[in-house]
């Protein structure tokens, strides 16, 4: 729905550049033509005339981004501190000021530092004196807001804002010389004009870069309750009570404790010593491996999980040798496939029919109609072990220690036999053709190896032999 909405009004708006420019997208240094008019604005004059110094110079050639390669570079970033970088990938540069673009990027570039400095040092200890500045980072904001300084730090910060609008005002009416973000602090800045623009420039990619950080600090901050640096803070939804939570502390809500997300210092997984160890899979064979990178355990129940983690596995291990002996072994009656990814297309629909059919019986009558998270293991389901179909059990080994150790082959082999699956398929789709021999006699390239026929092609063409 959102993307459909989006579209629309995108749609709209590339007809209304095209028809009003006459280019074609990307429309980076488009002009719409307009008439003279004697009652323009000194102002709107001085903008157009800007925007034909783009056009001129867009006229001229152009040259790539060094920090977008594959985009032009907006020749409205000349002239300015970080021009080399040519980093402007929306191309805002061409429809507003630059002075004021770049104004307000330095002034939240200067913010954040300063914000990222003071989130830092707050959370390592360091306090303005009063018990009522004795709190965490986290609740300082809402803090302050019951302490009645917030206000007052409005109230400041309006009043430098106000200076500061006027300064823009006046730089873009061309009645000072003024640079974007130049405020005659002098104390620190070099004498010479390489060591001021380099300055700049450091200034910049500072500004830039402390946004990104104190994004990030606040967001790890306020999901796992810890101070920075983070590095043992880990988000476990084991142990969150289930009654309704009205939203994070942050900024006024309150929460209730007892479904305040449990933080603990966990030790590093052992299959990947760079991310936490996972907490739920105590218990599942093949545990010791501390594996589930994406956190999937924290969020799903395990058993499901596991459930259907044997299930995608012993599919594809079945799958892995069809795929293979399809090349040269056909059932009775079915038509011969060098291409295993052709088979559905050459078989007969009835069998194919009746192959659906059977999957979907065992799939339904193997869990008594319980196929969700929510009831596969409720009721007489809780004493199934994941995976415990009741099938070839015979077979099993009588002792605890072998049979876990038969359990894990099964796993690793599952694991395998999905990605060797994987691997099988994209080969013919790249190759198109067979399996094997692994590069076809004069197969030339991958080029155009995604150019498939879609289902309603197929049926289109009879291919499904309807």
């Amino acid at each position: 729905l959102k993307n459909g909405r989006l579209a629309m009004v995108a749609f709209g708006g590339a007809i209304t550049q095209a028809t009003l420019t006459g280019n074609s997208f990307p429309w980076l240094y488009a002009e719409a033509e307009t008439s003279t008019s004697s009652s323009r604005s000194t102002l709107a004059g001085a903008q157009q005339k800007r925007r034909s110094n783009v056009a001129r110079k867009a006229e001229k050639g152009y040259k790539m981004s060094a920090a977008v390669p594959f985009l032009p570079m907006s020749p409205a970033l000349e002239g300015i501190p970080g021009e080399e970088e040519g980093f402007d990938p929306m191309g805002f540069s061409l429809a507003i000021d630059i002075r004021w673009l770049r104004e307000a990027e330095l002034k939240h570039g200067r913010v954040a530092m300063l914000a990222t400095v003071g989130w830092i040092t707050t959370d390592l200890g360091l306090r303005v004196p009063g018990d009522a500045f004795q709190i965490s980072t986290i609740e300082a904001h809402d803090a302050m807001v019951k302490f009645g300084s917030m206000p007052q730090i409005l109230v400041w910060l309006g009043y430098l804002e106000l200076f500061g609008f006027l300064a823009i005002i006046n730089m873009q009416e061309g009645k000072t010389d003024r640079k974007p973000g130049d405020f005659g602090l002098r104390g620190f800045y070099p004498k010479d004009a390489k060591g001021q623009y380099e300055m700049q420039v450091k200034e910049l990619r500072n500004g830039r870069l402390a946004m990104l950080a104190f994004s990030g600090i606040v967001t790890v901050g306020v999901l796992t309750q810890e101070k920075w640096p983070f590095f043992d803070a880990v988000v476990n939804a084991t142990g969150r009570s289930m009654a309704p939570r009205s939203s994070s502390k942050f900024c006024g809500a309150q929460t209730d404790s007892r479904s305040r997300m449990v933080v603990r210092h966990a030790s590093s997984s052992r299959s990947m010593p760079f991310l936490p160890k996972p907490q739920n899979l105590s218990g599942l064979v093949g545990a010791e491996a501390e594996f589930d990178p994406l956190g999937f355990s924290d969020t799903f129940d395990v058993k499901w999980l596991r459930e259907s983690e044997l299930k995608h596995g012993r599919v594809c291990m079945l799958a892995t040798v069809g795929f293979v002996a399809e090349q040269y072994i056909q059932f009775p009656g079915f038509p011969a496939s060098e291409d295993a990814l052709q088979a559905i297309y050459v078989a007969p629909v009835n069998m194919t029919a009746l192959l659906l059919v059977i999957a979907g019986y065992i799939e339904s009558s193997s869990y008594g109609g319980k196929l969700t998270m929510l009831d596969m293991f409720e009721g007489e389901g809780a004493k199934r072990a994941p995976g415990d179909l009741n099938f070839g059990k015979r077979f099993l080994p009588t002792d605890k220690a072998k049979a876990d150790d038969l359990a894990m082959k099964e796993l690793s082999n599952g694991r395998l036999a999905m990605l060797a699956f994987a691997g099988m398929v994209h080969h013919n789709l790249v190759v198109k053709g067979p399996l094997f021999p692994l590069f076809p006699e004069g197969w030339e390239g991958p080029q155009g190896s995604w150019d498939l026929d879609s289902t309603a092609g197929a049926l289109n063409s009879g291919r499904l032999g309807l």
